[in-house]
């Protein structure tokens, strides 16, 4: 039985209000097409705007799906808009707030509740109970991370990324301590990160001071069984298991095992440059998806060296693993949701989509599609283990988390902001663990 931590719903207006608003079309989600009911039966045709974020190779990789849902299906036209995450979120709330949300929408599980409480979105049970929409082949946990706060499903994931133990086994393998163990815990890790100490070339440092970071701290909680948020969107855990973990890191850090606060500062924005890329740092957390660019980066940098990416430690519970997915919502405002939903299937389900796409927001969370692509000769082997991990992660059944209204801009924000002062020496842990709790839970379930 999936495990839900936390009810409430995600709201980014500080990221929304901050971001530009260029590239994501404005309208009423569809012309031309036969409303339908909301169970999606009715003639799939008519005119449908799509909208959804990502540079160029992932917009030409997107329209090329269109291309292909278009062709199967004479006498529909699909508009396409696309933006930067940032800008895409912004314009979005501006088209909430007017009901010109296009018809088929991009979102993320981390901003999906901000947009259910605001009720702007078709929920997708009546789609699935018709058979116009199938989840047979996803993992009921991946299916899950689309639920609201009521448990109706507002979006269908289609990619679903995962965060990774990035370890440099080159590096570790020079030091004598190989990789951790199979299903290693959190002990097992920090104790095998404290002894790579002394065995580094000079320089690099074992991992980096990473008591910050919140995706960290996420892992940390789930596999200790521990409650993220509660029903009303407020801090669900205690202040002794955030001080338990800042204490941990602490030790590693003035016993110099981790890399200094002050040249973690310094380290480049983005999972293909940074330290860990760049052959500075044995181990450190990274997107499952960032193996290949950061292998890449590695390369040009340590020629010979090789990375490998491991799942997050697990404790008692089990993975610490949370998945990030990324999907298709429908808003209420569609007058097109016959082939809204028709789209959001086939963009889901359909192996030569899933050829086309090629996993490139998240692993394809329908099995059949993955196993496609992982059965390809032609397939990276980089790309293949980034694959295999991810089936290997789903397959443990891991917890479902409802982000609070305020999560990205309150949460994670006073998160790396007090262990920053931990580290640089302006508060004690647990003056940092008090601030931090005052102003999270001022900010959360708003």
């Amino acid at each position: 039985m999936t495990r839900r931590l936390g009810t409430a719903a995600l709201a980014c207006a500080a990221l929304l209000v901050a971001a530009g608003c260029n590239g994501t079309s404005v309208g009423n989600g569809a012309t031309g097409g036969a409303a339908g009911g909301q169970d999606g039966k009715g003639d799939v045709t008519g005119s449908l705007q799509l909208t959804f974020w990502g540079g160029a190779n992932r917009a030409a990789k997107t329209n090329a799906v269109a291309d292909l849902f278009v062709k199967a299906h004479p006498g529909v036209t699909i508009d396409r808009q696309n933006a930067d995450f940032g800008s895409y979120f912004n314009k979005l709330n501006i088209q909430a707030s007017s009901k010109t949300l296009p018809c088929v929408m991009q979102l993320q599980g981390r901003q999906l509740n901000d947009y259910t409480k605001r009720k702007v979105l078709l929920p997708l049970d009546p789609m699935i109970e018709s058979g116009v929409i199938k989840v047979d082949d996803i993992p009921q946990e991946v299916v899950d991370t689309g639920r609201g706060p009521d448990g109706k499903l507002y979006f269908l994931p289609y990619g679903a990324a995962y965060d990774a133990v990035g370890v440099n086994e080159t590096l570790a393998r020079q030091a004598g301590i190989g990789l951790p163990p199979d299903k290693y815990d959190w002990k097992q890790y920090t104790d095998w990160i404290a002894s790579a100490k002394g065995k580094l070339p000079d320089g690099v440092f074992a991992a980096g001071a990473r008591g910050g970071l919140p995706n960290y701290f996420i892992a940390y909680q789930l596999a200790n069984g521990k409650q993220l948020f509660t029903d009303d969107g407020k801090l669900g855990f205690g202040k002794e298991s955030l001080i338990e973990y800042w204490e941990m890191w602490e030790r590693l850090r003035k016993s110099g095992v981790t890399m200094s606060a002050d040249a973690q500062a310094d380290e480049p924005q983005g999972a293909e440059q940074n330290f860990v890329a760049q052959g500075r740092l044995m181990t450190d957390s990274m997107p499952g998806n960032a193996l290949t660019p950061a292998s890449a980066t590695l390369a040009g940098r340590a020629g010979g060296q090789k990375l490998v990416t491991l799942p997050m430690p697990s404790g008692p519970s089990g993975s610490g693993n949370a998945m990030f997915t990324s999907g298709f919502a429908i808003p209420v405002n569609c007058d097109n949701v016959p082939t809204a939903a028709a789209f959001i299937d086939f963009f889901t389900n359909d192996l030569e989509a899933g050829k086309i796409f090629k996993s490139d927001n998240g692993a394809a969370t329908n099995r059949k599609v993955l196993q496609a692509q992982i059965d390809d000769p032609q397939l990276p082997a980089l790309k293949k283990h980034e694959l295999e991990l991810f089936a290997k992660i789903a397959a443990n059944k891991p917890p479902t988390i409802l982000y609070p209204p305020g999560y990205q801009a309150t949460f994670e924000n006073a998160f790396s902001r007090a262990y920053e002062e931990i580290a640089f020496g302006k508060k004690t842990v647990q003056q940092a663990a008090d601030s931090f709790f005052t102003e999270a839970n001022a900010g959360l379930g708003g």
